[in-house]
């Protein structure tokens, strides 16, 4: 749920063109800087870190919205720290409802192994580990699933560039990206990514087959202490129709929250 990227120059050569060596710049001409490989599209949006989970204590709800129209609301904080850039460790702690008041999910990126994950629940006092396996399942009711805030198909993935795109009235580079990983919950990921600050406007995850199964579409995006944050956003789900908004009402960033924090003991005990 509560939860949130392009391009390099492709020079194609076809049979019998000739291709002329570049001209010089005119002295005193300062010459375009190259434009970025996919892959390093693709490192920029993991290391902004757009939705605050590395790096920041942040105040958020999500909103659940049926097909129907029906709506439920979460509330919860959020805190982070990058212990080994760009892998950060996040707490989630839920304000309500009350059937989900007190509860704490626990994150830890890893760089070479699955994530951790934990899920802290008050009526029993103590945690579970979530399982690579239920990567794929819903996060506390809401669009986002567990390897949407994980974000490991997008960091362990090789990408290719598409034709750039505007989106809205901001250029952007296209990307697509292929997860590496075994368990990776899509087969395919597709960004679109601000070429003046690297903030990704939208996503689009596809199955196996090559459909849709969900898009993320920024909304409202903010600095704060020189970082680009995603305020706004909407997860939506293609075959169900349903969709959660993520508002990021609070945002501190912060890079001194320590790591003790980040423990299965810390969150069993606070």
């Amino acid at each position: 749920m509560k939860t949130s990227l392009a391009l390099s120059v492709v020079l194609a050569v076809a049979s019998g063109v000739v291709v002329h060596a570049p001209v010089k710049a005119a002295a005193g001409t300062k010459a375009a800087a190259p434009a970025p490989t996919a892959a390093q599209i693709v490192a920029k949006v993991v290391e902004s870190d757009p939705w605050g989970l590395g790096g920041a204590q942040v105040a958020a709800k999500a909103i659940v919205t049926e097909k129907g129209g029906k709506r439920r609301a979460l509330v919860f904080d959020a805190k982070s720290r990058r212990y080994a850039p760009p892998l950060g460790k996040s707490v989630i702690t839920f304000q309500a409802p009350a059937d989900v008041a007190g509860m704490k999910f626990l994150q830890i990126q890893n760089a070479d192994a699955d994530d951790e994950r934990f899920l802290y629940t008050p009526e029993l006092k103590r945690s579970r580990r979530i399982a690579g396996s239920n990567r794929s399942e819903s996060f506390m009711g809401t669009d986002f699933s567990y390897a949407d805030l994980d974000g490991r198909d997008l960091r362990q993935s090789s990408s290719v560039l598409k034709a750039d795109e505007t989106v809205g009235k901001f250029d952007c580079y296209r990307v697509a990206a292929t997860p590496k990983n075994g368990d990776a919950v899509y087969a395919r990921i597709e960004l679109w990514v601000r070429k003046d600050n690297y903030v990704p406007l939208k996503w689009v995850m596809f199955d196996k087959r090559s459909q849709p199964v969900k898009t993320l579409v920024a909304r409202e995006i903010q600095r704060h202490g020189g970082r680009w944050f995603i305020t706004g956003s909407r997860m939506t789900d293609v075959t169900t129709g349903r969709s959660t908004e993520l508002v990021l009402e609070k945002i501190d960033r912060r890079e001194d929250i320590p790591l003790d924090d980040f423990s299965v003991r810390a969150i069993e005990k606070g």
